[in-house]
């Protein structure tokens, strides 16, 4: 009763500590991590590599596999599972429970830094950490009629803005079309001229070209090549020069046809039947969906501002759905209250006790969001 009374004798001090209790809950609902799902710690470690222009079997040879070579004898590695695709490879680490993901962490990038040197010069090497809230966090879909090669345009100019957030693990853009120039070697005609493969990524090599290596195609060495500034034209590439073993010169077209191709850049993108690029953006693990919809939204918005063409749509963002979540549980919470409220009325008559029931309810909740920080609380 001494509680009680106290209440009845301030009010005004009662009305403030409520207000107070409602200020700082609601403060703390808004500094909380908000995910869909709770925040797990798993004992898996995801290497993400990346070789632009190489097929899948390119990727499994010359990545994969040394990457898998490399990483299989370190300690605490239970399973290994790696896909190998066009551009990148995914290696994944299963480790034993009880092991420090930290310290597991820091192995493997160490020992990714060492096998460097052996992969190729244009292939580049991520860990990230297994999390039941990784994956895509905002889809982007961007169309821009002023650009005539609008896929170079979003990867070099929105792609780097929007990794440049703290906030941000991973960008990735897919759609259109890429043009290159593709390079078929001919078997008869490189014995004719007693020209080896070496020869030829010799002199891609002094060219400054940068390709991925050929496979046997019915017959045929194919070689995809990606050109410097230097070569400009398809006629210039034709009369690169390769010296054979036995000090010979000869000349690519030669031993090979040089012709333009095209690639779909990772797939097709459309929004509402048109043909756009698309961005996926993959969050920071030590960030939330919250962060990265607020700071790309802002890159977004200047982005817009500096060219009126451009136009970015989202079509995907995970927290929208953190934020629906959100409303309804606080829908829920006053529902709860409100029909406590009525029904103590209906059935004592008193609107004092129905009052106090009502605001006992969001005040024992914002009680504990409000202690949720606290240690106790891991």
């Amino acid at each position: 009763m001494g509680l009680t009374r106290f209440v009845l004798k301030r009010p005004v001090a009662t009305v403030m500590a409520l207000l107070c209790l409602l200020v700082f809950g609601i403060s703390s609902v808004f500094n909380a991590t908000l995910e869909q799902m709770p925040d797990t710690d798993q004992p898996m470690l995801i290497i993400i590599a990346s070789y632009s222009g190489a097929g899948p079997e390119d990727i499994d040879e010359l990545v994969t596999q040394p990457i898998e070579d490399q990483v299989g004898t370190i300690e605490g590695v239970k399973s290994m599972s790696s896909t190998s695709s066009e551009n990148r490879a995914m290696i994944m680490l299963e480790y034993d429970y009880g092991t420090d993901m930290d310290d597991a962490y820091n192995d493997l990038s160490q020992s990714l830094d060492a096998l460097s040197r052996q992969l190729p010069d244009d292939a580049e090497t991520s860990v990230m950490e297994m999390n039941n809230n990784a994956g895509t966090t905002m889809m982007l879909s961007i169309s821009n009629p002023s650009q005539e090669d609008l896929y170079d345009y979003v990867d070099q100019t929105v792609v780097p803005l929007l990794e440049q957030i703290s906030s941000v693990a991973e960008v990735e853009a897919m759609g259109g079309k890429s043009e290159y120039y593709k390079i078929e070697l001919q078997s008869d005609e490189m014995a004719q001229y007693q020209v080896t493969m070496s020869d030829v990524s010799t002199a891609m090599s002094t060219a400054n070209l940068s390709y991925p290596s050929g496979d046997a195609v019915s017959g045929k060495l194919e070689l995809s090549v990606s050109t410097s500034l230097e070569h400009e034209t398809i006629e210039a590439l034709k009369e690169v020069p390769i010296t054979t073993s036995s000090g010979k010169i000869v000349y690519l077209e030669d031993i090979a046809r040089v012709y333009e191709a095209e690639e779909s850049r990772g797939g097709i993108s459309r929004y509402n039947g048109q043909d756009t690029i698309s961005i996926s953006i993959t969050k920071q693990q030590s960030s939330t969906a919250m962060d990265v919809s607020s700071e790309v939204q802002e890159v977004i918005e200047s982005l817009e501002a500096d060219d009126e063409n451009l136009n970015i749509r989202i079509v995907r963002d995970s927290a929208d759905s953190i934020l629906s979540s959100l409303k309804d549980v606080a829908l829920t919470l006053v529902l709860a209250a409100v029909i406590s409220m009525i029904i103590i009325f209906i059935f004592f008559g008193d609107y004092k006790a129905s009052l106090i029931v009502g605001s006992s309810i969001p005040t024992s909740i914002l009680v504990s969001l409000i202690l949720m920080p606290a240690p106790v609380f891991p």
